[in-house]
């Protein structure tokens, strides 16, 4: 993902919680292709995300968000 589309997601995350609601990421660094993962986030947060054109797929208990398919 590129530095755009983490702040494009984070941007997605911060509408789209409600008061009280926990969200949990990690943004990795550069070597790692700039991966961002959720740990925890309420499904109605997820939906925004992939509303918006993003993908989203299991990995080792969390979340990875990709701006491509796979």
């Amino acid at each position: 993902m590129t530095d755009q589309s983490i702040q494009a997601v984070c941007g997605l995350i911060a509408e789209a919680r409600k008061p009280g609601d926990m969200v949990s990421i990690t943004i990795g660094s550069p070597t790692e292709a700039n991966r961002l993962s959720i740990m925890n986030a309420p499904s109605y947060v997820l939906d925004a995300i992939t509303d918006n054109g993003y993908y989203l797929r299991a990995e080792f208990g969390s979340v990875i968000v990709s701006a491509e398919e796979g």
